[in-house]
């Protein structure tokens, strides 16, 4: 009976919802990151600081799999309804655009991370294992 009464009360608040405060800074990481990331995905990440803040965007972990014009997996960065970029391989790689250690700034509080990977991770035959990534954000005053 006692569980009886609890779990109302944990689930229905007198005063209504209670707004949660959003996080002035965080990470963002691909799936399973730093272990070989899934084939044939994709997932966005919506990243949201209180209004009033810009978003900025440090990458310090990038490794995907290169290619000509990021065709097969590739992190795609946008705010503000602009494209900010779309990004591949690895530092020093010959192929691809990594980002390297440029900030990305929306103008808004608002910036979409759109990770997409395609069925396979090969090289000239071999099976590749590309670790992903591992982004920082901040909150920033404008």
């Amino acid at each position: 009976w006692l569980l009886y009464l609890l779990v109302p009360a944990l689930f229905c608040r007198a005063g209504g919802s209670i707004p949660i405060p959003q996080k002035l800074f965080g990470e963002v990481t691909s799936p399973l990151f730093p272990k070989p990331y899934p084939n044939s995905f994709e997932t966005t990440t919506v990243i949201t600081v209180p209004t009033g803040y810009r978003v900025k965007l440090v990458f310090q972990h990038f490794d995907l799999e290169p290619s000509e014009g990021c065709f097969y997996d590739y992190v795609k960065i946008s705010a503000d309804k602009k494209n900010l970029g779309r990004f591949c391989g690895q530092l020093g790689s010959p192929l691809g655009n990594p980002p390297g250690k440029k900030e990305f700034m929306s103008q808004g509080n608002k910036m979409l991370l759109t990770f997409h990977t395609d069925f396979s991770n090969e090289e000239n035959g071999a099976i590749m294992f590309y670790k992903g990534f591992l982004a920082y954000y901040q909150a920033v005053g404008e």
